[in-house]
């Protein structure tokens, strides 16, 4: 019986893109495009995916790249580009609904720690029993371990959690660790709630 349902956050709780997220910062095509390779597409973001680097460094490395027109906006970028990405209002709804049926919500991303700190501070982060996020545990999907972590940190029981995640690695490295997982598209809402349906999960 599911009685935990967990969430990634980009391209599922949040709309992860970055051509547009770059179209907040500068009119430019080709400005955009510098900017999405050196900063959105590089290793240092990697880097502060798994935590490895923290803001102030890449700061100071994305500095030293760019060029000298497009340096005094990374400061900007860093500090807001996480509020550009739009909440996914059908799973927001979801998560309020399940979290009304007595179903516990966790969060398991793959991202840097403002992130986490920004879906705290929102309304929806008062929906969530708990989050793991891999800057601040030092661990990434799709390695084993970091399910092992969250299965830990929280208590679960494998077989009693479902997750939703964009990524077919991510969902098929869970069910190795013994947690059932959907592929989700963020395009295509209802087949998600036809699933949680088949399992008898209660939306």
């Amino acid at each position: 019986m599911i009685k935990n349902i967990i969430f990634d956050f980009g391209n599922v709780l949040l709309e992860w893109n970055e051509d547009k997220i770059v179209t907040n910062y500068s009119n430019n095509k080709e400005e955009q495009e510098i900017l999405k390779q050196v900063i959105f597409k590089s290793d240092e973001w990697f880097k502060l995916d798994d935590g490895s680097m923290n803001y102030q460094e890449a700061i100071t490395v994305f500095k030293k790249k760019l060029p000298f027109n497009l340096k005094s906006k990374v400061e900007e970028i860093m500090n807001t580009w996480y509020k550009k990405m739009p909440i996914n209002q059908e799973i927001y709804n979801l998560i309020k609904e399940l979290k009304e049926n007595n179903y516990k919500i966790y969060a398991l991303s793959n991202t840097h720690v403002s992130v986490y700190e920004y879906v705290q501070s929102l309304e929806i982060g008062k929906y969530f029993d708990g989050f793991l996020i891999s800057a601040i545990e030092k661990m990434m999907k799709p390695n084993e371990e970091i399910y092992y972590r969250l299965f830990e940190k929280f208590k679960l029981v494998p077989q009693e959690c479902f997750f939703i995640d964009d990524s077919e690695r991510n969902i098929s490295a869970s069910k190795k660790c013994g947690m059932e997982g959907y592929i989700f598209d963020i395009n295509n809402f209802q087949n998600l709630i036809d699933e949680l349906k088949k399992r008898d999960i209660l939306v």
